[in-house]
């Protein structure tokens, strides 16, 4: 079975795998660039959202591993919500935060999201999420010693590299 020719493949236990390793993947090339390119990393972050949404969106054109069930939009649905409250909680908590701190708080969270969104995309992406967080505590607990640069990296890299398993190997791997 290839990327292409899922004709002899019967449904992926987490369809959602190809849409969710597209959208890491341009969220994680754009992230990398904002850290490579400090002065203008604005527009970059906000690419890499505008197209790992459209990009996850059009992963439904290609061949398809299943429907997903109401429990993993669901997850997929929570990990969002989740993930936004959690941000306000921290932006209105933390305000007064060193930005370096910030950065690796909000990392943290967007850790912690990942966690309910295996139940969208399977283990991996919660595997990706307990890493984020392995880096972002690190980060909170050495940036004074290692740039934020250096935690920053590391995170879209982790992005980039489950992103790309997702989308091209799609790994029928389950909790059980």
């Amino acid at each position: 079975m290839t990327f292409f020719d899922l004709s002899t493949a019967v449904d992926h236990p987490y369809p959602l795998i190809r849409g969710g390793g597209l959208f890491l993947l341009c969220l994680g090339i754009c992230f990398l660039l904002s850290w490579v390119f400090r002065r203008h990393w604005l527009p970059f972050v906000i690419a890499g959202f505008a197209t790992g949404f459209v990009a996850s969106g059009l992963s439904a054109l290609l061949p398809s591993l299943g429907t997903p069930s109401i429990p993993q939009i669901a997850g997929l649905v929570g990990a969002f919500v989740l993930e936004m409250g959690l941000i306000y909680l921290v932006l209105t908590r933390f305000k007064d935060a060193e930005q370096d701190r910030l950065v690796m708080i909000i990392f943290f969270v967007v850790g912690v999201h990942f966690l309910p969104m295996g139940l969208a995309h399977g283990p991996l992406i919660a595997v990706l999420g307990l890493a984020l967080m392995a880096n972002a505590a690190a980060g909170l607990k050495w940036s004074s010693v290692v740039p934020v640069r250096v935690f920053g990296v590391l995170d879209a890299v982790l992005k980039i590299g489950f992103g790309a398993v997702m989308l091209f190997a799609h790994p029928a791997l389950t909790f059980t």
